[in-house]
């Protein structure tokens, strides 16, 4: 049987020489692979131009993989690299005795080239690696499908082709190492200049929920924010308000130097319970203030639908995106969102509904493995696309059995990954629901007393417990909740709404 191409890979960082050249035609050139390694001896500057580009792996010839190898080695020790300081430890290499030795170097070195072209010889050499990559994945997939296994089905198969693919369309131009310092602070500078254009005073991605907002500092890219409560708590319904509160906010703003952002964002919604055509009624039920419950009970009055087709025509250039297939795996998830990414040029906020109905890439005996490997794969999707990714999760049922109901840490359901991966974790809770369903005997005209006055007192209120802030503090934030319209919105604003009076000159008062 071939070699898995993902542990294929490992032995190669092991030991660049492990992997010899076969027999068969392979994508190679290993005319450049020279030319690369003797502008370099030429100048040793031009590592620097080819360093995030190309690794010793990359090189398809064994000697060349070990000369990159030794001349990044001597440079990187802040020696200069030529055919005299290199002969030394060419001479005892066995490697380099059965091409000649130092013969073979002075032979590179004398190669005709134009050494300003470092960068492209490095460029290439790296796509003629990443093509005999895919080759070796063809073949390990066609050993894969040809040889049938019983516990080893053919989406499982997909799944790992799909990842290692992945792997290599999101390797970019540099591999994973440390970063200088000044190129970072250069990032943040960027991002400091966008606040100050866009005149906000909080940092990250606007909710739309304004004393949300204000206790986040809004949503930040890379982060994982965890969304949970009990069913009908209505953790869907926030997530979908959310998003499109962002899609809808989305416009660009230009500086007086000319220079663009944009605020709001576009969104993606990976939705694996509800139907695309559920969440889109949910969004135009928000926006024209007509029940989504009228529309299917066929109660719609002409007015209502008038509302409705005019929220759709204001809605319909939406930078909203949405893919409800089911039981997406997190390899799934990751190559959708990032082929969406470049589909649209850039997204800037992901919902993933939920949690639990996705897959782990593999099979777990135990649910908390799939669990920790699915909320492991929404934050590092988060850190890859610099986004800040939603991801709505049920809680176990220990909030039943408590006096007061509200959810804890403790309470998030399979695994305890989902706090330890989050950035931030809320929870929904609404007091309203648990009184409707604790009406108390109509003869007990007290006690019926007392429950109606906590059932007024708690109508269309919700509360966002936010039980883990990696940026920042925890609390409470009351919220509105419209369950007609499936609705949440910002509890203060809009009690000041309705305690507003217009004076007899169209004034208003409080």
């Amino acid at each position: 049987m071939l070699e898995n191409p993902l542990e294929t890979e490992a032995l190669e960082k092991a030991d660049p020489l492990a992997k010899e050249p076969g027999a068969k035609t392979v994508p190679q050139n290993t005319r450049i692979e020279k030319a690369l390694l003797s502008a370099i001896l030429y100048d040793n500057r031009y590592y620097d131009e080819v360093k995030h580009l190309i690794r010793n792996k990359h090189f398809f010839l064994p000697v060349h993989r070990y000369l990159f190898g030794m001349i990044e080695a001597v440079i990187r020790q802040n020696r200069v690299a030529t055919i005299e300081t290199l002969r030394p430890y060419i001479e005892q290499e066995q490697v380099l005795k059965q091409v000649g030795g130092s013969a073979y170097l002075a032979d590179l070195v004398a190669t005709n080239i134009a050494p300003r072209n470092a960068r492209q010889y490095a460029e290439q050499i790296r796509e003629l690696a990443v093509r005999r990559k895919l080759l070796d994945a063809s073949e390990w997939l066609h050993d894969q499908v040809m040889h049938l296994r019983a516990d080893r089905s053919a989406i499982a198969i997909i799944d790992e082709a799909e990842q290692y693919l992945y792997r290599l369309r999101t390797q970019g131009n540099a591999e994973a190492e440390f970063r200088p310092f000044s190129e970072i602070q250069l990032e943040a500078v960027k991002r400091a200049r966008k606040a100050s254009m866009l005149k906000s005073d909080i940092a990250g991605l606007s909710t739309g929920l304004r004393d949300l907002d204000m206790k986040l500092g809004g949503m930040h890219r890379s982060d994982l924010i965890v969304i949970a409560g009990r069913p009908g708590m209505g953790k869907t319904a926030l997530a979908t308000n959310i998003a499109h509160n962002v899609a809808r906010n989305y416009r660009v703003v230009t500086a007086p130097d000319g220079t663009k952002t944009h605020v709001g964002g576009k969104v993606a919604i990976l939705s694996m319970e509800m139907s695309a055509e559920q969440l889109v009624a949910r969004v135009l039920a928000e926006s024209s203030k007509v029940p989504a419950s009228k529309i299917r009970n066929n109660r719609i009055e002409p007015s209502e639908f008038a509302n409705y087709a005019k929220a759709a025509g204001a809605s319909y250039a939406l930078p909203l995106y949405i893919d409800d297939s089911p039981g997406l795996s997190i390899a799934d998830i990751t190559v959708r969102c990032h082929r969406l990414n470049r589909m649209v040029n850039g997204i800037d906020l992901i919902v993933v509904d939920y949690l639990q109905l996705a897959r782990a890439a593999r099979r777990y005996q135990n649910r908390n493995y799939e669990i920790a490997e699915i909320t492991s794969g929404l934050k590092g999707l988060a850190k890859r696309l610099d986004v800040p990714v939603i991801a709505v999760s049920q809680l176990s049922r220990m909030t039943e059995h408590r006096d007061d109901q509200k959810p804890q840490l403790s309470d998030l359901r399979d695994s305890g990954s989902i706090e330890q991966d989050a950035d931030q974790v809320l929870f929904v809770f609404r007091k309203s629901y648990y009184l409707e369903r604790s009406k108390p005997d109509e003869n007990d005209k007290q006690a019926l007393q007392k429950w109606m006055d906590n059932c007024e007192m708690h109508a269309n209120m919700a509360e966002l417990i936010i039980g883990k802030n990696r940026h920042g503090p925890t609390g409470v934030v009351k919220l509105s909740f419209n369950g007609a319209l499936t609705k949440f919105g910002n509890a203060h604003f809009e009690k000041k709404l309705a305690n507003r009076h217009v004076n007899g000159d169209g004034s208003e008062f409080t």
